[in-house]
């Protein structure tokens, strides 16, 4: 008995028919498919053909076909989702609010609300971050990408200043003067907090978010650093001009005006 048709392009060749062009991109073809009457092969063609034929047909190969989308993992959706809420809760939100606040504020807590509401803003960015890190291994290595990258220095750079803050608290309950401890913590704050809203930013182009979205973000975002550095600026030249204590007085307690008017008691 002869051999069984193995594939379907062969019987269409061999009936005249006309022979598709674009095949799927997998396709297995067995002996069990087909049970046809023996019919004689052309002259030209082979006694015996291969069973089975499996083949890959891709985009390159001219196919014509389009990728299949792979869907979304659930999990790593939320994961997205939530590092992006707590990082920009974190560094449009908190971070920038308790820069301001230890400048208008005026009582003998004031550092201490600021140091409560940056060390919250810095548990919610750690959060973020570890969220981040997860997001950046799977399913696929994007650790090495700017946005990354930018996140693991700022988080870490924040973590400097509160050591900065209590060495200058020390020296202040004991000298009474600001020194370049107070210095680098304000401006390192400065730096690290626009760089984390800068980064939050090339967060949402890294996960393709949605150009109404990279836009708000913007907006709100470019909104609170003018205010916070409209405030930082306006409490140094009120300072300059000697408008009295205004904001963070050395990294410590804050003048208190006495009684009489005088800061201090002092005329």
């Amino acid at each position: 008995m002869r051999p069984v048709f193995p594939n379907i392009v062969f019987l269409l060749f061999s009936l005249g028919m006309p022979v598709p062009l674009e095949l799927p991109r997998r396709v297995v073809f067995s002996l069990d498919v087909l049970h046809l009457p023996p019919r004689a092969a052309p002259a030209n063609q082979s006694e015996s053909i291969t069973a089975t034929l499996p083949f890959t047909l891709s985009q390159e190969e001219g196919s014509g076909m389009e990728e299949p989308h792979e869907k979304p993992n659930p999990v790593r959706h939320k994961a997205v989702m939530t590092h992006g809420i707590l990082m920009g809760i974190a560094f449009v939100v908190f971070f920038p609010a308790g820069a301001i606040l230890i400048r208008l504020l005026r009582s003998r807590n004031t550092v201490w609300i600021h140091a409560a509401t940056q060390i919250f803003a810095y548990v919610l960015a750690l959060t973020g971050l570890g969220l981040g890190v997860y997001i950046a291994v799977y399913p696929e290595k994007v650790i090495n990408t700017y946005h990354p990258i930018i996140g693991l220095i700022v988080i870490g750079l924040f973590a400097i200043q509160p050591i900065l803050a209590l060495i200058q608290h020390a020296i202040w309950k004991k000298e009474k003067r600001r020194t370049w401890w107070a210095v680098a913590h304000v401006w390192l704050g400065r730096v690290v907090l626009t760089l984390g809203m800068i980064n939050g930013g090339l967060g949402l182009m890294l996960s393709d978010n949605t150009t109404k979205g990279e836009i708000g973000y913007g907006v709100v975002a470019a909104v609170v650093w003018l205010t916070w550095a409209g405030v930082a600026v306006w409490s140094e030249v009120k300072k300059a001009s000697g408008g009295g204590p205004v904001g963070e007085n050395g990294m410590g307690e804050r003048k208190e005006a006495s009684p009489d008017g005088t800061e201090d008691g002092k005329a």
